[in-house]
């Protein structure tokens, strides 16, 4: 701050006296004037503005807070407005003056001359206006935000937020792939473990349905239990493994299904776990038709039930064959010596035993019987093994015309020997090609082709 205003500011604090003596030679008008000035604070050393700035201090103090901000030349605008002002309030004080001393008696020249002596000290003042622009005047702002400031503060801000929420995103995402992932994981090692029990439970069912390790026969008191296959099947869909369940569990259920087909054709099951029952007798309405499941073993079991069911279909009756076989004796007594001797030697002579040909003058290959032929067991005619089984013999001969291996009663069956009390027989063609050897009393017969049993059955 400058030496001279540091004075002023000073003078400012002294108390303003109005002194006896110097108001005794002033006029009325003069002492007035003087008056308000001491009211207002005004002292001797103050310039023509800080009279004014005193004397207007009110006005002053009612503006003070309304800040402005003002750049140097708006501030000598500013300047030369008030020293208008200034002399314009001096004039209208001079003119009160003059006023106040009477409209009709002008003042005294003494008088009019101090006033004018006013005007001089105004004119006067002009220097120090031109000494306070000099000094250094603080510029007033106005309290305002500053739109370029707070724009880039907000963009400041904004781009922080912006980045907090990405951040948040992408953790927050990053944490649900992941608990997605262990999620899964888990679910597949959960649906993994479940699926093996699984497929472990639907095998150990679907292998116990069968008799033996190569699925080649079986259990029939297991077919009721395919239902609850089929649901251990349905647990395993949508897995890798259900493929293969499937294609097993169809195949096992074609072949269920096909022995139950044969067996309802006959009076009791005439297939039991794999094995054929000969004593089982056709149904008066049976159809028999050919079947085919795709397993091979189970597949040979179900033609010979077929065969076994057709046979006892086209069998003669035992009334039949006996009247068959009156007729034969009839017409044999009918006929001359000649022709006997004839019909003995001739391979059409019917067999009176069993309705076959006879085998006189037929050339038999007997070497390829699978039981060795034995003379004695065969002179022992009356023996109770030659007997034949019921129905035993019209199985074996329907079986046999089904397969084509004879047609009609054109056959010849010969005994060839006596084991463990079973009589066994030969069948051969017409022409004496031997066929197979059979069990007369268990009805299983067994020939020498190739994938024939290697063994009989004693």
């Amino acid at each position: 701050m400058s030496k001279k205003r540091h004075d002023r500011h000073i003078t400012e604090h002294q108390e303003a006296q109005f002194d006896f003596d110097d108001a005794k030679d002033l006029t009325v008008g003069e002492a007035m004037l003087k008056n308000e000035e001491v009211e207002a604070g005004v002292l001797p050393g103050d310039s023509i503005l800080d009279k004014y700035v005193k004397q207007h201090k009110d006005e002053i103090e009612a503006d003070k807070f309304e800040t402005r901000q003002f750049s140097k030349d708006d501030l000598v605008e500013k300047e030369e407005v008030e020293e208008i002002e200034e002399t314009q309030t001096l004039d209208n004080l001079l003119q009160e003056l003059r006023e106040g001393t009477g409209v009709d008696s002008p003042a005294p020249e003494d008088e009019l001359s101090q006033f004018d002596d006013l005007e001089l000290t105004r004119v006067s003042e002009a220097p120090l206006v031109e000494e306070f622009e000099t000094e250094d005047i603080p510029t007033l702002y106005r309290v305002t935000d500053s739109e370029d400031g707070n724009s880039k503060k907000k963009w400041v801000l904004y781009g922080i937020l912006a980045a907090l929420v990405v951040l948040i995103l992408g953790t927050g995402y990053y944490v649900y792939r992941q608990v997605d992932r262990s999620t899964k994981e888990i679910q597949t090692s959960q649906s993994t473990t479940n699926t093996q029990s699984d497929v472990e439970e639907f095998n150990n069912l679907y292998d116990a349905f069968y008799t033996d390790r190569n699925k080649t026969a079986l259990k029939n008191s297991q077919f009721d239990k395919l239902g609850q296959l089929k649901t251990l099947l349905d647990k395993l869909e949508g897995s890798r493994e259900y493929t293969l369940a499937k294609s097993k569990y169809d195949s096992l259920a074609t072949q269920i299904k096909a022995i139950q087909d044969v067996n309802a054709q006959f009076d009791k099951p005439a297939i039991v776990d794999g094995v054929l029952d000969t004593n089982a007798k056709a149904k008066s309405d049976a159809k028999f038709t050919d079947i085919k499941t795709g397993n091979t073993e189970i597949d040979k079991v179900l033609d010979k039930a077929i065969s076994l069911g057709k046979s006892q279909q086209t069998a003669p009756s035992s009334s039949s064959q006996e009247s068959s076989s009156s007729s034969t004796e009839r017409a044999t007594d009918n006929t001359s010596p000649s022709s006997s001797v004839s019909s003995n030697n001739s391979v059409s002579a019917r067999d009176d035993s069993h309705g076959g040909l006879s085998s006189s003058g037929v050339d038999l290959q007997r070497a390829s019987s699978r039981v060795p032929f034995n003379q004695s067991a065969v002179d022992d005619s009356n023996n109770s093994a030659w007997d034949f089984a019921d129905g035993v013999l019209e199985k074996i001969l329907a079986t046999s015309r089904s397969r084509g291996y004879i047609t009609g009663n054109q056959y010849i069956l010969e005994r060839v020997n006596i084991v463990n009390g079973n009589g066994y027989y030969n069948l051969y063609k017409p022409d004496g090609t031997y066929l197979f050897t059979l069990n007369c009393k268990t009805g299983y017969f067994v020939g020498n082709g190739s994938g024939h049993a290697d063994a009989l059955d004693y």
